[in-house]
């Protein structure tokens, strides 16, 4: 858990810059969160940081990510899910 951008410094934008964080997983809700996201977002993309906006896609990426380090990972048609 990081501070928000309107929480002070040092905050969730910094700590991207800095290398600290390397999978963002944000959702938001009311306005501040929302003008936060952009900034957020920005740096996510210029510096290739995997970015998730939603609870099912953060879950989704979890998931994912627990299988490779178990060695689970396969492919399998969207058709067979």
């Amino acid at each position: 858990m990081v501070k928000k951008v309107y929480e002070g410094k040092p905050n969730v934008v910094d700590q991207l810059k800095d290398v600290k964080i390397s999978v963002v997983m944000n959702t938001t809700e009311g306005a501040m969160a929302i003008a936060d996201s952009r900034d957020i977002r920005n740096v996510a993309l210029m510096d290739k940081i995997p970015y998730f906006t939603t609870a099912a896609a953060s879950h989704a990426a979890a998931l994912a990510m627990k299988a490779r380090v178990e060695g689970e990972v396969g492919v399998v048609a969207l058709q067979e899910v």
